[in-house]
């Protein structure tokens, strides 16, 4: 009788040594690529913090380059309300825009929710009836909204008290801190 050869096949004991293997090559590679996966996430986190940081300076930017004049004299075109708690402010600024891109005047406020530190800009018509909403955004975590003006005979404040006619300050300061570190805007004033 001729003798059969079991040539076809992998032994069980073959199946066994492979799974080992690439279970050992599997165990390895997680654990190097692991903190490489938590260095990426944090870059990420980091990088979304960066682009809200330069989009609040992009509004500001945008929102002060529209301020303009109202014939209601009892709108004023800038106005600070200042909360300084130690090294923490949340302070409040609105300005009355004349955006192209709408019709007629926005007033346009900038404040601290307090419940998730989160900066929010703010968007309705001066004359809106009370019961309507503005519209708002959330343009950043932040751990303070500093907002100082230049008035050009006192230099810069930390509160613009309205008079008639109302004073209109020739620079506008913010500084805006998180946990990134501290960003700070000056922002000339030209009326429209």
């Amino acid at each position: 009788m001729p003798s059969r050869k079991y040539s076809q096949g992998f032994t069980l004991l073959e199946v066994l040594l492979a799974i080992v293997v690439f279970s050992l090559i599997a165990s390895v590679t997680y654990t190097a690529l692991g903190p490489a996966g938590e260095g990426f996430a944090m870059l990420k986190e980091s990088r979304v913090q960066l682009e809200k940081q330069q989009w609040v300076g992009k509004q500001l930017r945008r929102d002060v380059a529209y301020l303009s004049k109202s014939e209601d004299e009892n709108i004023p075109v800038v106005k600070l309300i200042n909360d300084s708690r130690g090294q923490d402010d949340f302070d409040e600024l609105q300005l009355l825009i004349c955006d192209p891109m709408y019709p007629g005047l926005t007033l346009i406020r900038y404040y601290v929710d307090e419940d998730t530190n989160t900066l929010k800009r703010e968007a309705i018509s001066p004359w809106a009836r009370t019961h309507v909403e503005p519209i708002a955004w959330d343009l950043a975590e932040v751990e303070s909204f500093a907002v100082e003006v230049f008035v050009a005979k006192s230099g810069y404040k930390q509160v613009l008290n309205q008079q008639n006619p109302p004073v209109i300050p020739k620079m506008i300061k913010v500084t805006v801190r998180d946990g990134r570190g501290e960003m700070r805007y000056d922002l000339p004033v030209f009326i429209q």
